[in-house]
């Protein structure tokens, strides 16, 4: 979500969850800290850590065992 102005995180991850984004990568603090983005399921709710370098990878599995 590339909204720019005063829409705080928690707004565009409402905005998400009501569109019904099925896979949602939030790129935050841990990205810098360790390297890795948070890939969450919707469907499960389950969230993974990935390597940011391998995040394009992990999608495309997603989609593709989907």
């Amino acid at each position: 979500d590339d909204r720019t102005g005063k829409v705080s995180p928690g707004v565009k991850f409402k905005d998400a969850e009501l569109i019904g984004v099925p896979t949602i990568v939030v790129v935050g603090k841990s990205l810098a800290e360790s390297g890795t983005v948070e890939v969450k399921d919707r469907r499960t709710g389950e969230r993974t850590d990935v390597a940011a370098d391998h995040v394009v990878d992990h999608l495309v599995g997603l989609v593709s065992a989907g």
